[in-house]
């Protein structure tokens, strides 16, 4: 398939996990990857340097997405070329903690990633595509913590939960620009990101009795959803919240 042959698509937090398996994914199918990254300029280049080897186009770009600053460059520098057609906000940050052991800086610095700065892309993207009259698509990755209380991720969880009405909200007040705007309902995937607080043996014991699938999402999976809804495939969807957690929600496990 080639859905999206030309099409420029920005994917933030690209360099590891779910985003790079999306970068790989749009990109085997013709799209011109502009990759953000936060910290780890080598997983970014090899990212890079991996669909140029597979004949795709990548285009990797440091931005820390809890600065305004630096989101109003990486927006700048993503129209270098040509506009976006397609949006995947991806990039998120997590530090797991009570709420006893929550402080408000833990508080700011999440809500500053996972909801301001998503926001404020989403915005500039939103307002290029009205001013061109173009149609887009954006897709939100937010996860299963948004609507169950791990006891872990207060912080996450709140950034989630907004994240889940910033796509209803957005997909609403763009939805006659041709705009449009879905999330994904994330459950455990094994990526890079949980692979900090949890080797490799730990995510597969605790995701044969935690998940009734009985295993943790492969970042491909992820990517395969995340095209679809950037894609015409799913043309008559918006403002929908795709579950996509092995059937974690059949029967939450919250010990993680």
């Amino acid at each position: 398939m080639n859905r999206f042959n030309d099409k420029r698509i920005l994917i933030t937090g690209a360099s590891q996990g779910i985003g790079r398996a999306c970068a790989e994914l749009f990109a085997s199918e013709g799209g011109v990857i502009i990759g953000s990254f936060s910290r780890n300029e080598d997983a970014a280049f090899s990212a890079a340097e991996k669909i140029r080897g597979d004949g795709g186009r990548a285009t990797m770009i440091k931005a820390d997405m809890g600065n305004t600053a630096d989101i109003e460059r990486l927006w700048r520098e993503s129209l270098k070329g040509g506009g976006v057609d397609v949006l995947v906000l991806n990039a998120a940050y997590q530090k797991k903690a009570t709420v006893d052991e929550t402080d408000l800086a833990l508080i700011e610095q999440t809500m500053r990633v996972n909801v301001m700065g998503n926001f404020q892309l989403a915005k500039l993207f939103i307002d290029a595509r009205r001013k061109a009259t173009l149609p887009g698509a954006v897709v939100i990755h937010t996860s299963n913590q948004a609507e169950f209380v791990n006891p872990t991720g207060f912080a996450y969880g709140m950034s989630k939960a907004a994240l889940n009405h910033m796509v209803r909200h957005l997909a609403l007040s763009v939805v006659h620009d041709r705009i449009r705007v879905n999330g994904v309902i994330l459950g455990w995937f094994d990526t890079d990101g949980e692979r900090k607080f949890y080797n490799a043996e730990q995510i597969r014991e605790q995701a044969k009795t935690g998940i009734p699938l009985g295993r943790a999402g492969d970042p491909v999976e992820a990517a395969r959803m995340a095209a679809f809804l950037a894609s015409d495939d799913s043309s008559y969807m918006t403002g929908s919240l795709v579950r996509y957690d092995g059937g974690f929600a059949l029967a939450p496990d919250l010990s993680t």
